[in-house]
């Protein structure tokens, strides 16, 4: 495919790789080709992972690198998405930007709906931020006289107006359907309306159907082939009489109906190909066309169907009926006896009943039919009956003419029925406050909206991720051999086969783990579809079945069951090198902890093995303990072949073997007075945690404390249970276990609204904590931001003035980890600073770029913590990548904690720093940081006891060395309490990216409440990740400062000065020979900078 050609021929790593399917856009290409009939060139993007190299001949291809890069230059696209805060993690970043470029290559001012259009064919990288951001980079978002203006060799090219004629209409099979869109948009405003029916039907399907990358690839003559009862224009086509045209040898023209027949015998399997497709339109007819998906976009439907009606002039008796459902089963289903039925019948109530009763009759479901939903399915056949029924009823009406008796009178409550649902056009406000210090001088970045540091990056494609590490030779690719039962014993393993394949160099098993083999006591049981038994391919297993437990209880229903999508894949190098050292590139939140398990599974030493980690393509939880288990089997390969090995997962495999959120389940016993005051509460939970611990010891220990949400209840008794299934192991997502407990509170306070008959808004503010309360665990805190939050945000949607559909949730979170040992911070093992000699800062620290901004932060807080007063630019700092060869004992980069943990560790070292600087800076104050920077190094030379012409002794030298040589030649409202933000821009989008997320897991993915507390019904109820369909309307995100799930931002930041000076004091207590090649620990150390201040200070 031509992402793998990009990256192994062209040496192209712009072009991601996120899902292999064509679902996520984060491989977008632009094509070009030339079109003889127009004879312009045309721009498409294009899904790279699925577009074949053979297909190519004649076009040009475009690449994120094409469009810009940092060196020449970047386009203005990108400009405008880096400095509008568009990326996050920037995974997806380069794909949006293609998705853009090829839109603008063909519509120099693109109207709102073609932006959104071009962009709803994106996974958006799971759960970002950025929506409104891709939508508004060309609308007034950001002032466009900050950029540049396009570069006149990028002038856009526009395709000639398409003209359509006026009896039928008639198209190429090959055109693709982006383009078919294209063409009815421009010809159905030129043509009468009661021309343009099943015109118009196509395009409602064409504007939904897949994500544009498919649309502008996938040939209409394609589409109807392929027969699959999913294929949504093929019951328009077939009700609507269209023809596809084949042509084989000897044949040029060969119509054939649609949908195209079963058997042997048709012209598709014969050799034809489809030459062209004929609609008919009619004038007295009415066509409509349905669908029900996943979500609004980019989803296959569910069920889809296609209606046309004729009846006899001037009446409202049928004529003619054609009712075509698809998604039933596995080919298009005609509802052909009930429409017979039907003919000679008037349009009225008691026809409608009966067409729902013959059509649920002729077309059965059984319990066990494919696709599961049957019912809801079956619900579907008589729902889109009945759209159809008030469609074509209210169209007899607007014939009627004036004076005559409607057929039917349709109710203000059918009427709300009809037509699409339209969403409207996204729009975003934010609303912060800067709260810099007065004394603060402008080019001190801290509190201010910096853009994202690798931002420029992210959209040229020139952020460096692990899959995009370049292949060293020699390197071996590793496969997973995995279970395909849910409880098992292996009674054999036999890998001969797999051993004779060709290109296969060895089976690593159990056996092949040096030291310590986690889950040794499992031995040859295996618990869960989808658990890795061995390494690499074609291993024949022999299983005995044993009774899988699959469910928590028969009884206990799943309120929770929900996985979390990361656009990155799982991706791992490991190359062994001299002296059994192995370096681990690897995308994890904890780097400490791939080293611990690799140098615990290969029997090494830490210092033997070296984990690099710089930023993660999305992560949210999913990457904490299974990159553990794939960094030891990867390991074990290199320790046994001795080659480097990559590990790579494909979506599927990455889905069937790491975890989910824990599906949880609640029962509640609450007591309330008549007025809502909750007395006293019995909370039971129960989460599924799959086959093994994996965070069962944190997670479930953390959902009790976070039971009580923001209500206060004086007697509440909280009873958690873990349960084992034979299920994949399940693990922390963002919130850890807080959406699943809120959501269990919220629901026991609507019930007892709705018990006393109260707002459900009334009951909350009863039950909510006061100024200055007490938690259930006594742990003591004040509210009265809670109820700053809570009254603004009631005020700003004027919420007593809307009447239904409308929720108001408060949220207390719990920052940090229950174990409070993952708070500590200890600068000699976290975080590493180098001031060189021309003046450049190199931080190097603890945490790991998730998408959360903390470089950018951690950059901002170098400025504030190492150089407020010395006045260094912030360009003067630089952010090195996390490795365990600078950061020894790291903590997790999880929990909301990244940015403070690892900014008072930095804190702490710069504070080192800047106690030895300070004197020089006093003594030399019309200097320049470089100076003083070069004057510690003279001074520094300076502080050995040398001798003098006075004492005639001394050190003249740090030591001696002796020895003896023998040569040899060898080399929506959301209002957020956030404190100080360091950073608003990343953490209002942190603040927006939550919320999205939030939308996913309540509404999209079974669930109805986000994270922060907003009930939102923006979709189906289904696992679809959010879309820019599914964006609010009116988003408006108001937050002081800093927010409590994406982005870290620590508490009450002093005065940089004062708190630097009362902080100091570290011990100094020897002294230090002299400066050598100083790593972040070495300038850490007091005792050299010490005794350089003091030679110093004697000498003035």
């Amino acid at each position: 495919m031509l992402k793998f050609f990009f990256f192994n021929a062209v040496h192209l790593s712009g072009t991601k790789y996120g899902c292999g399917v064509g679902g996520c856009g984060a491989c977008t290409v632009m094509i070009s080709t030339y079109d003889p009939v127009t004879k312009q060139i045309q721009h498409r993007p294009a899904n790279s992972c699925l577009f074949p190299i053979c297909s190519l001949h004649g076009a040009a291809v475009t690449t994120v690198e094409e469009v810009g890069s940092i060196k020449p230059r970047i386009h203005t696209i990108q400009e405008r998405l880096a400095k509008c805060n568009g990326s996050q993690c920037g995974f997806c970043t380069p794909g949006k930007v293609m998705s853009i470029y090829a839109l603008l290559r063909n519509h120099a001012e693109p109207s709102m709906e073609k932006i959104i259009a071009a962009l709803d064919g994106r996974f958006q990288t799971v759960n970002c931020k950025k929506y409104n951001k891709g939508i508004n980079i060309h609308s007034g978002l950001c002032n466009t006289e900050e950029f540049p203006p396009v570069d006149p060799t990028q002038e856009f090219i526009f395709p000639p107006e398409l003209i359509v004629g006026l009896i039928d209409f008639l198209i190429g099979a090959a055109c693709c359907l982006a383009q078919l869109r294209d063409i009815l948009m421009k010809a159905v405003p030129k043509l009468a309306e009661e021309k343009t029916k099943i015109y118009q039907a196509f395009l409602q399907h064409l504007r939904t159907l897949a994500g544009e990358q498919m649309r502008s690839m996938a040939s209409l003559g394609g589409h109807i082939v392929s027969r699959a009862s999913t294929r949504e224009l093929n019951p328009i086509s077939s009700v609507g009489k269209s023809v596809l045209n084949l042509a084989s040898e000897g044949k040029l023209w060969t119509p054939c109906q649609i949908p195209l027949p079963d058997g042997q015998n048709t012209a598709t399997e014969n050799m034809a190909i489809g030459n062209s497709f004929q609609m008919k339109h009619y004038c007295d007819d009415f066509i409509s066309a349905f669908r029900q998906a996943e979500s609004q976009k980019n989803a296959l439907s569910i069920v889809n169907s296609g209606m046309r009606i004729l009846f006899s002039p001037g009446t409202d008796t049928i004529v003619d009926l054609s009712i075509l459902y698809g998604g039933i089963g596995s080919t298009i289903l005609s509802a052909r006896k009930s429409c017979e039925k039907l003919i000679g019948r008037q349009w009225n109530d008691q026809m409608l009943n009966e067409a729902c009763r013959l059509v649920l009759e002729e077309i059965f479901l059984p319990p066990s039919a494919l696709g599961r939903k049957v019912e809801y399915r079956r619900t579907l056949l008589v729902s889109f009956l009945f759209r159809f029924y008030l469609e074509v009823l209210h169209g007899l009406n607007q014939m009627v003419r004036t004076g005559q008796e409607l057929h039917t009178h349709i109710s203000v409550q059918a009427m709300s029925a009809l037509g699409m649902l339209q969403s409207g056009i996204a729009q975003g406000v934010q609303i912060y406050q800067l709260r810099c210090v007065c004394r603060q001088p402008p080019q001190d970045p801290v509190g201010r909206p910096i853009m994202h540091q690798s931002g420029i990056k992210h959209t040229t494609g020139e952020e460096v991720y692990i899959d995009d590490i370049r292949p060293v030779d020699g390197e071996l690719s590793l496969a997973l051999v995995t279970n395909i039962k849910a409880h098992t014993k292996i009674m054999s393993i036999n890998a001969s086969e797999a051993l004779q394949v060709p290109g296969v160099v060895d089976v690593v098993t159990a056996r092949d783990v040096p030291g310590e083999n986690v889950g040794t006591n499992m031995k040859l049981m295996v618990v869960c579809v989808g658990q890795i038994i061995c390494a690499v391919v074609a291993v024949k297993i022999v299983y005995e079945d044993l009774e899988p437990i699959l469910t928590i209880e028969v009884t206990i229903c799943l309120l929770f069951n929900n996985r979390f999508r990361i656009l990155e894949l799982e991706y791992l190098l490991d190359h062994r090198r001299e002296d059994k050292e192995m370096d681990v590139y690897v995308s994890t939140q904890h780097a400490t902890d791939v080293q611990e398990f690799v140098a615990s599974a290969l029997n090494l030493q830490y210092n033997k093995i070296m984990c690099h980690m710089k930023c993660v393509g999305g992560a949210f939880g999913g990457k904490i303990t299974k990159p553990l288990l794939f960094a030891v089997i990867a390991a074990v390969a290199a320790n046994k072949t001795g080659h480097a090995v990559c590990f790579a997962l494909e979506r599927n495999m990455d889905m069937l073997i790491t975890g989910r959120w824990h599906p949880f389940f609640g029962k509640y016993k609450v007591g309330f007075m008549n007025d809502g005051r909750i007395r006293a509460a019995d909370f039971q939970c129960y989460i599924n945690g799959g086959c093994t611990k994996d965070e069962f010891e944190s997670v479930s220990p953390s959902l009790i404390p976070l039971i009580g949400q923001c209500i206060y209840i004086l007697n509440l008794l909280v009873r958690g249970h873990a349960c084992k299934t034979n299920l994949p192991s399940n693990t922390a997502f963002r919130g850890f276990e807080f959406p699943q407990a809120g959501l269990f509170v919220e629901t026991c306070i609507v019930a007892v609204a709705t018990q006393t008959d109260l707002p459900h808004e009334k009951v909350r503010e009863i039950n909510m904590y006061k100024r200055v309360n007490l938690t259930s665990f006594k742990e003591k805190f004040d509210a009265e931001n809670l109820w700053k939050c809570w009254e603004e945000c009631l005020d700003k949607p004027d919420y007593y003035s809307k009447k239904k559909g409308i929720a108001i949730i408060p949220m207390k979170f719990s920052v940090g980890f229950n174990a409070t040992y993952f708070h500590q911070v200890t600068s000699s093992n976290q975080s590493l600073v180098h001031i060189y000699i021309d003046g450049s800062v190199l931080v190097t620290h603890g945490g790991i770029e998730l998408g959360q901004g903390i470089h950018t932060k951690m950059s901002q807080l170098s400025y504030l913590i190492a150089s407020r007063e010395l006045k260094i630019p912030l360009s003067y700092i630089h952010l090195c990548e996390t490795s365990t060869t600078t950061v020894t004992s790291g903590k997790y980069t999880a929990g909301s904690t990244g940015t403070e943990i690892n900014a008072r560790a930095v804190q702490d070292v710069c504070q080192i720093l800047w106690k030895h600087l300070d004197p020089i800076q006093r003594d030399n104050p019309n200097g320049k940081w470089e100076d003083w920077v070069n004057l510690s190094l003279c001074f520094l030379l300076l502080n050995y006891d040398k001798p003098t012409s006075d004492t005639e002794k001394g050190h003249a030298f740090p030591y001696f060395r002796f020895g003896v040589s023998c040569s040899e030649n060898i080399g929506t409202d959301i209002v957020m309490d956030a404190c100080f933000t360091i950073n608003p821009a990343i953490d209002i989008g942190q603040i927006e990216g939550a919320f999205i997320q939030g939308v996913g897991l309540y509404t999209l993915e079974e669930i109805f409440f986000s994270p922060e507390g907003e009930q939102l019904t923006l979709g189906p109820d289904t696992y679809k990740i959010p879309a820019i369909c599914d964006i609010p309307e009116q988003f408006c995100g108001v937050g002081e400062a800093r927010f409590f799930l994406g982005s870290s931002v620590f508490f009450a930041i002093q005065d940089a000065v004062a708190a630097a000076r009362k902080e100091r004091g570290l011990p100094m207590d020897f002294t230090p020979n002299s400066p050598l090649t100083v790593e972040r620990i070495c300038m850490a150390c007091d005792d050299v900078f010490t005794e350089m201040v003091r030679l110093f200070s004697s000498l003035l």
